[in-house]
C-alpha cells in the first residue's frame, strides 16, 4: 500500500500541484504561530510544548484517522495516505522556480534567473555570476528535494505511515519559519526546534546522500562526503550536497557559509576536525555552468527511482508476507 500511496500522490502532484495559498498551508501557519504565541514564554520546557501542539500534535491526528482507517477499510487508508502525501510530497511545490531559472540560463537570460532566484530565496543576487546563480540553484534545489520528497518517504515507510510524513514536514517547515530573521520566538523555541528537525533529518539526509552516490559516481560521491561534508554549519546538509558534488563532479559550497580557499590552495587539508571551522577550503571539482542543471536532475531522477523500486520490493515481501 506505501509504494501505491507514493506513486498515486506523485502523478496527482503531477497533474495538479498544490497551490501556496492552500487552505491546508494557512492552518499550517496559524497553528505555528498559535503555538509560538500561546507557549513559548522563554524556558526549554516552553518551546517543547509549542513544538508539541504544532508538530507532534497535528502528526498523533493524522495517526489516529489512519489507523481508524484501516480498521474500517484497506481502500480507506490507502485514500488517506493519498491526501496527506498529496499535502506533504512532491515536487512541483519548489521546481516550477527551479525549471524556470534553467530555462532563462539556458535562454542566456542572466538578469530573468537572478530575479527568478530573488524570489525564490530571497537572496541578493545583483552581482551574481551565471554560474553562481547555477550553484545557488542547484544546492537549494537540492535541499528541497530531501525535504519535499526523500525525506518525506522515509519516514511515510515507517509503520507510522502517514503521521510520519506530516511529522517530517511539519518539523521542517517550523524549525525554518521558528527561526527566520524576523521571528519572535524565543531563542529556546527557535533551538529546540531547529535541534528536533535535525534528529528526524539525520537518517534520511544519510540515506539520500548514499543513494547518490549509487547512482552517480560512487568513489568521488563517497571521498567528497567524507572530506567535505563539514563545509556546511548543518551537517544533514553537508552530507547531502557533498555526496551530490561528488556524484556529479562539479563543486558546491555557495550556502556553506564560509569563504572561498585562495587561488594557491590546491584544496581541503585538515589536521583535526577542530580546525574545521577555521578552513577557507573548498571542494574539487567543475565550477557549476547551467548545463550541470540537466546533471542534477538526472541524478535526483535516477536517486528517486532507487527509492521507488526498493518501496516497491518492500511492499512486494510484505504481499508475500
Amino acid at each position: 500500500m506505501a509504494f501505491l500511496s507514493v506513486l498515486i500522490a506523485l502523478l496527482i502532484e503531477q497533474l495538479k500541484p498544490l497551490g501556496r495559498g492552500s487552505a491546508v498551508y494557512r492552518l499550517r501557519q496559524h497553528l505555528a504561530d498559535l503555538a509560538s504565541r500561546n507557549f513559548d514564554a522563554g524556558q526549554s520546557r516552553h518551546g517543547v510544548a509549542a513544538w508539541f501542539i504544532a508538530v507532534l500534535l497535528p502528526s498523533l491526528i493524522t495517526l489516529a484517522i489512519y489507523l481508524l482507517a484501516l480498521h474500517y477499510s484497506l481502500l480507506l487508508a490507502l485514500a488517506w495516505n493519498i491526501a496527506v502525501l498529496y499535502f506533504t510530497l512532491g515536487f512541483r511545490q519548489f521546481s516550477h522556480y527551479f525549471t524556470d531559472i534553467q530555462d532563462a540560463l539556458n535562454h542566456n537570460d542572466a538578469s530573468a534567473a537572478r530575479s527568478l532566484l530573488k524570489q525564490w530565496k530571497a537572496l541578493d543576487t545583483v552581482d551574481m555570476s551565471t554560474s553562481d546563480i547555477t550553484q545557488q540553484t542547484i544546492e537549494h534545489a537540492l535541499v528541497s528535494v530531501q525535504r519535499y520528497v526523500l525525506g518525506v518517504f522515509f519516514w511515510f515507510i515507517l509503520p507510522i505511515g502517514p503521521a510520519g510524513a506530516v511529522l517530517y514536514r511539519l518539523s521542517d517547515y517550523v524549525a525554518g519559519k521558528w527561526n527566520q530573521a524576523d521571528s519572535e520566538a524565543s531563542p529556546a523555541l527557535r533551538s529546540f526546534a531547529q535541534k528536533a528537525f535535525d534528529l528526524l533529518d539525520w537518517i534520511p539526509a544519510r540515506l539520500t546522500a548514499s543513494g547518490y552516490a549509487i547512482v552517480g559516481n560512487f568513489e568521488d560521491a563517497v571521498d567528497v562526503w567524507r572530506g567535505y561534508a563539514q563545509l556546511w554549519p548543518n551537517r544533514n546538509t553537508g552530507v547531502m550536497l557533498a555526496s551530490a558534488a561528488g556524484a556529479v563532479g562539479i563543486r558546491l559550497g555557495a550556502t556553506a557559509g564560509l569563504p572561498p580557499a585562495p587561488p594557491t590552495e590546491p584544496g581541503w587539508t585538515q589536521e583535526s576536525e577542530n580546525d574545521l571551522a577555521g578552513s577557507t577550503a573548498e571542494m574539487p571539482g567543475a565550477i557549476p555552468q547551467p548545463a550541470h542543471l540537466r546533471n542534477v536532475v538526472g541524478l535526483v531522477w535516477r536517486s528517486v527511482l532507487l527509492w521507488m523500486l526498493l518501496l516497491a520490493m518492500l511492499s512486494v515481501v510484505s504481499w508475500v508476507n
